[in-house]
């Protein structure tokens, strides 16, 4: 659900699902001059998919 949400965002490049602790976390690649992480959180939250920020 989460990369689905992130896949239809104008300035997102590449989003890879992979697994952190036993959880799932996706990895997106994008334009920083198209799209702010504040709005690919907005985009999860209204996905109800967000929990949380994982520092690379």
């Amino acid at each position: 659900m989460g990369k689905a949400a992130l896949e239809g965002l104008p300035g997102v490049l590449q989003v890879k699902k992979g697994w952190r602790g036993g959880r799932e976390i996706n990895t997106v690649e994008y334009d920083p001059k198209r799209l702010t992480p504040q709005r690919m959180i907005k985009a999860l939250k209204e996905a109800d998919t967000y929990a949380g920020q994982a520092e690379p």
